[in-house]
């Protein structure tokens, strides 16, 4: 299917239900993508969310939809299309099926290909090949995110300025409960017949431990080799930018950042940040050390 207009890309809103916990709902955020929204519109350009557009790991399900509704109601009359992350993975399983009345989960999808201008381009969340992530199974991720959680109740807003996201600032703190809690696991795993133990820091999202980036980059390049496409386009990382020729991010809508992506008819691919209600081109490159192989 060749694409005849522009596609912009945004993921990782984390959108909650209004409360202490929700990153979204500080710093006037909701407001300022109302507006980035206006100006898709404008642009006459698709809309694709490349999951985590809803925080599950720290809200009642039912509780974010309602006090999102509007947003879903704009989202759907956009026709958005709408991928699974690994923060609203409880979705994963209703795609497809009639579960909701709602016009916006009709376009809710895992990943897809796309062609435009003969480059076959992939989008997914990026959770979705990595080992510890991509089951819907919840683990230490989003254990950790429960309990930074907790502690923005007490203290009534999100912990970090501009709403930054509390797990990276909690790793810290959370690796000494999570290396004794993991000790404890292991010695009873080694008593009874489980898979093989693992680290607790294997469950962990690039976003929680930035030092996993570039281990899913090299999943991400083994699976481009392997499928044969030429473009992917995630986000996940919360890491916007380009990478080589192949990859693109992105990244979030998250603290004081504002990422997204717009995919040209021509294949050609450009990295903004969304700044006082205007687009700013960024840098488009994505430093990694290292080789992928």
């Amino acid at each position: 299917m060749e694409n005849q207009r522009d596609i912009i890309v945004v993921s990782d809103l984390h959108t909650g239900d209004g409360g202490p916990r929700d990153n979204f709902a500080v710093d006037h955020k909701k407001e300022k993508f109302g507006r980035f929204l206006d100006y898709v519109e404008q642009q006459n350009a698709e809309l694709f969310v490349l999951g985590d557009l809803f925080e599950f790991w720290q809200a009642n399900i039912g509780r974010v939809l309602t006090h999102q509704m509007d947003l879903i109601d704009r989202l759907a009359a956009m026709q958005a299309v709408y991928v699974i992350g690994n923060h609203d993975a409880d979705f994963e399983d209703l795609v497809g099926r009639q579960f909701f009345a709602h016009s916006f989960f009709e376009r809710m999808s895992g990943p897809f290909e796309r062609t435009i201008a003969d480059k076959r381009f992939k989008f997914m969340h990026g959770h979705e090949l990595d080992p510890f992530n991509r089951d819907g199974t919840p683990r230490w991720g989003r254990i950790l995110a429960i309990f930074g959680g907790i502690l923005e109740d007490r203290k009534g807003s999100p912990l970090l300025s501009a709403g930054g996201f509390t797990e990276k600032s909690l790793l810290k703190v959370g690796r000494s409960f999570m290396w004794m809690w993991n000790n404890s696991v292991n010695l009873f795993e080694k008593s009874e017949k489980h898979e093989k133990a693992h680290a607790v820091t294997e469950s962990l999202t690039p976003a929680q431990d930035p030092t996993k980036i570039k281990g899913i980059m090299s999943l991400y390049h083994n699976n481009k080799i392997a499928e044969g496409y030429d473009y992917l386009v995630t986000g996940h990382t919360h890491k916007a930018g380009l990478f080589q020729d192949w990859y693109c991010n992105s990244g979030c809508w998250v603290g004081l950042r504002t990422n997204y992506l717009r995919i040209r008819t021509d294949a050609h691919i450009e990295v903004y940040e969304w700044q006082n209600d205007k687009p700013v081109m960024v840098k488009n490159t994505m430093e990694l050390t290292g080789s992928l192989q």
